[in-house]
């Protein structure tokens, strides 16, 4: 830090600059009422005060007064240029020096102060969030254990009714429909009606299949192929509408119907079952494996129709 040079004059240096003060002003006074006494003496208006005539005599006395105060002036600028350079006491400047620093410290102690109080207010939040912390743990392990037994224990239920449903859904080679005469169809979102319980035997309903002998079956056996986009759609209301007709026309008849269903349309035998359940049919499940043709056969044996 650059240290300050520090004046201390004596009381001959203070009456000096007085002096020098009051001489500058007595010049400038008398140049002041020599300028006003030269307007009223040549005033162009021809107004000059006859009261108190300015003479010869005055303008010379204050011509030499003028004079005599600038020869004074200029003997006091020499005085003070010849005086030496004041002292300048170090222990003075050594003050101000360390003043100067000790205004820059409590600056930085200040800053550092907010700057501790701040980090202890964010101190406080950690400690509360790491007192937490052996608490929130222990919660998740309880919530991970508990979600382990529920996952271990819905597993071996999936795996239960896995087997359940293989077996429920095994499909049986040997298919008998003692006393039935009536047929559908479910496959590929949609019901055909291959039968009706009022139909002879090798009668079906050619709107929605086609039926063709089986070779070597004589007039007993017949295979029964739909006619994809002739049936009616499931899974719509209108559907539920048309089954609901089908299952009015095919209930006059008491006996038994028989539901053939493919793997791609297990979802709608439920509600095609309750349609007709609805009308009070009895009704017997035909489960079609994948590619499994329908085959009908009329008599006793492999997938019959009494």
């Amino acid at each position: 830090m650059m240290k300050r040079r520090v004046s201390n004059q004596g009381d001959s240096f203070d009456l000096f600059l007085d002096t020098i003060c009051n001489t500058f002003g007595g010049i400038v006074f008398l140049a002041i009422l020599v300028a006003l006494l030269a307007k009223i003496r040549h005033d162009p208006s021809g107004t000059e005060t006859t009261e108190h005539p300015v003479t010869p005599l005055m303008m010379r006395t204050l011509e030499l007064e003028l004079t005599h105060q600038q020869s004074r002036l200029r003997d006091l600028q020499n005085v003070r240029d010849a005086l030496p350079e004041a002292p300048i006491d170090s222990n003075v400047a050594e003050i101000v020096d360390r003043s100067e620093e000790l205004k820059d410290v409590s600056a930085a102690e200040k800053h550092l102060v907010e700057r501790r109080q701040e980090l202890g207010e964010k101190l406080i939040d950690i400690t509360a969030e790491t007192a937490a912390i052996p608490d929130q743990v222990e919660q998740a392990e309880s919530e991970l254990e508990e979600v382990t037994i529920e996952l271990a224990t819905t597993k071996a239920e999936w795996q239960v009714v896995r087997a359940k449903k293989a077996k429920t859904m095994q499909v049986p080679l040997e298919r008998q429909g003692a006393g039935s005469r009536g047929i559908i169809l479910l496959s590929r979102e949609e019901l055909f009606l291959v039968a009706s319980p009022d139909d002879d035997q090798g009668e079906f309903f050619n709107k929605h299949v086609v039926s063709v002998p089986i070779p070597g079956s004589g007039s007993d056996g017949y295979e029964i192929k739909p006619r994809f986009g002739k049936g009616i759609t499931l899974g719509s209301e209108k559907s539920i509408i048309a089954i609901r007709e089908t299952a009015r026309r095919l209930s006059r008849k008491d006996s038994t119907l028989i539901i053939a269903v493919y793997p791609d349309s297990y979802h709608h035998f439920g509600p095609v079952r309750d349609a007709f359940k609805s009308f009070g049919m009895n009704y017997e499940l035909w489960v079609q494996g994948d590619g499994e043709p329908l085959q009908v056969f009329y008599g006793n044996g492999r997938n019959r129709v009494q």
